[in-house]
């Protein structure tokens, strides 16, 4: 039967007096011994301590620094009320330099502040000077541009009532040389006054020799009317008649029924065409094109010489106009003789516009 295993227990060495052994373990292994109790010895009183005066400033500490601790510091501690840092009343490792240096930075850029802000008052007094001088030009030309105006309203006005040639040739262009024209346009078609509203168009016309306006007047009585309106000057605006009605030299019909062998000026519209006949039927010497008028379907065709100016000025033409269609006004003659029943020949283009910038009369030979 097998020994029960030994068990622990806390011994009180004044609760318990008895001569009951203890088992003591060993450092090692499972073996234990049994010991006999000693009597308890009495301690030996401690010697007494070499005590010091309190400190009142260190009453919380409890054991001195021994003098071997203060030896071995390589210096003194700063007092604890010196700044940190401070070495003999100064910034440690931070030289006088530097402060001079802070101190130049500062009064420099304090200098060069002032001087970009009289500057800046400069350049904005000098801005200011030329925004007030383009306001006052801005309402300068604004004046000029409402005093065109009024006075395009006033021609237009005058220019739509007029029925007499008295009312209207101070409002025209070339009045001089379009007076014969005028009377003999209204033997046929007498002037009807109209009553003016206002202007729906107003816009520049590209018309290089002179300064055009492209105007498009609303009447009370008559509808639309357009119109283009020559300057000069400021104020000095006169219509074109010629294109506003559209003149002819002739009526195009008696035109192509008695033809007239000398040659006149029409406003067509000129488009290539390939129709050759009669004296005109050779290809390799003739271009040829198709000629109508306003408010009319009947058709002539004129023929070029190839290689003339005629056929190489209209032939530019066309590249410029989308939809290959010359408006212009052009020299047309019936030859001497010509069998061809609609061939007319075309001796010059005059304007490349239904328009004359300059006076006709001056130049034509």
């Amino acid at each position: 039967m097998s020994e029960p295993d030994p068990k622990l227990r806390v011994v009180d060495d004044e609760a318990e007096k008895t001569d009951d052994g203890v088992v003591r373990l060993k450092a090692a292994g499972t073996s234990f011994e049994q010991v006999q109790r000693l009597a308890p010895q009495e301690v030996a009183e401690a010697p007494a301590r070499l005590e010091s005066e309190p400190r009142d400033n260190f009453g919380g500490r409890s054991q001195e620094p021994g003098v071997e601790a203060i030896l071995d510091k390589e210096e003194v501690a700063e007092n604890v009320e010196q700044p940190w840092g401070l070495r003999d009343g100064r910034l440690a490792g931070v030289p006088y330099g530097w402060f001079i240096l802070v101190m130049v930075a500062v009064i420099v850029a304090g200098v060069w502040a002032v001087i970009q802000m009289r500057k800046g008052e400069q350049h904005v007094a000098q801005r200011l000077a030329v925004v007030r001088d383009m306001n006052e030009d801005d309402a300068a030309e604004e004046r000029a541009a409402r005093e065109l105006v009024d006075r395009i309203e006033k021609v237009v006005h005058d220019f739509l009532a007029a029925d007499t040639i008295e009312k209207i040739l101070p409002v025209v262009r070339q009045p001089d040389r379009v007076k014969p024209l005028i009377e003999e346009e209204w033997k046929v078609r007498p002037k009807r006054a109209m009553k003016f509203a206002r202007l729906t168009t107003f816009q520049p016309a590209s018309i290089a020799g002179g300064n055009f306006w492209i105007i498009r007047a609303e009447t009370r009585d008559a509808g639309s009317q357009n119109l283009i309106v020559e300057q000069n000057g400021d104020t000095d605006v006169r219509v074109d008649w010629e294109t506003f009605v559209c003149y002819q030299p002739m009526d195009w019909d008696r035109y192509r029924t008695e033809r007239p062998t000398n040659a006149m000026d029409f406003r067509v519209w000129v488009t290539p065409d390939s129709f050759y006949s009669h004296e005109f039927s050779n290809a390799g010497r003739w271009r040829c094109y198709r000629v109508n008028i306003r408010d009319s379907e009947e058709s002539l065709f004129g023929y070029a010489p190839v290689g003339s100016d005629v056929a190489r000025d209209l032939d530019e033409f066309f590249k410029r106009e989308p939809d290959g269609k010359a408006t212009i006004i052009a020299r047309l003659r019936f030859p001497a003789g010509g069998q061809s029943p609609r061939g007319v020949v075309i001796d010059k283009l005059v304007e490349p516009r239904w328009m004359y910038v300059t006076d006709p009369s001056k130049d034509r030979p």
